[in-house]
């Protein structure tokens, strides 16, 4: 909810115009569903924390248009002066790394060049985003702080694929051997009772 409330800083908006926004500025940081929007919205308004404007649209379903209130805006504050909770990561990539020796190195090689790929493409809209979105829009008081986000994304998209580089270069180095031993998959250590 909170994310709501600081995007509705930027100019009131429409519970969809909500949704466009997450996908095109923090999306990649946090995520919002419509599923979760509207109930959200229904909840700050309730709370005082958004007001809500109709707009009527001749042969059109109504708009509902959101605007933070001061008691939003004093909640939004509120929330920004509290230190960031500590998150578990869970990188499922990583979890699938870590258990790599139970198969063939191709395997892994495959999911990390798809990641590598993906992780690419994130890396070229940060920049895109920095470029065509945030330098068109510098007179925002908020500009300065989306460019920082962006260049957080961008820097750590840069690492990602360093570690991906450093890591294919291993598992092409395992894959070879296990070709060169006729090793098929890994088999990791051998269970107590097996020798």
């Amino acid at each position: 909810m909170q994310a709501l409330l600081g995007l509705l800083t930027i100019e009131p908006m429409s519970g969809y115009d909500l949704g466009q926004m997450v996908r095109a500025s923090i999306g990649h940081i946090w995520s919002e569903s419509y599923g979760q929007i509207y109930p959200s919205l229904k909840q700050l308004a309730a709370d005082g924390l958004v007001s809500r404007k109709t707009e009527k649209h001749k042969g059109r379903p109504d708009r509902h248009i959101y605007s933070i209130t001061k008691k939003g805006r004093e909640q939004l504050a509120k929330w920004l002066e509290v230190p960031p909770q500590a998150e578990v990561p869970r990188n499922e990539m990583l979890l699938k790394l870590f258990f790599g020796a139970q198969v063939p190195a191709a395997i892994l090689i495959r999911n990390v060049e798809r990641m590598a790929e993906e992780h690419r493409a994130l890396l070229e809209k940060f920049k895109r985003v920095e470029r065509d979105e945030i330098d068109q829009h510098a007179e925002y008081p908020d500009a300065p702080f989306w460019k920082m986000a962006a260049r957080y994304g961008q820097i750590e998209m840069e690492a990602h694929l360093r570690w991906a580089e450093e890591t294919l270069d291993e598992l092409r180095k395992l894959a070879g051997k296990q070709k060169r031993s006729g090793q098929s998959s890994g088999q990791g250590r051998k269970e107590k009772g097996e020798e």
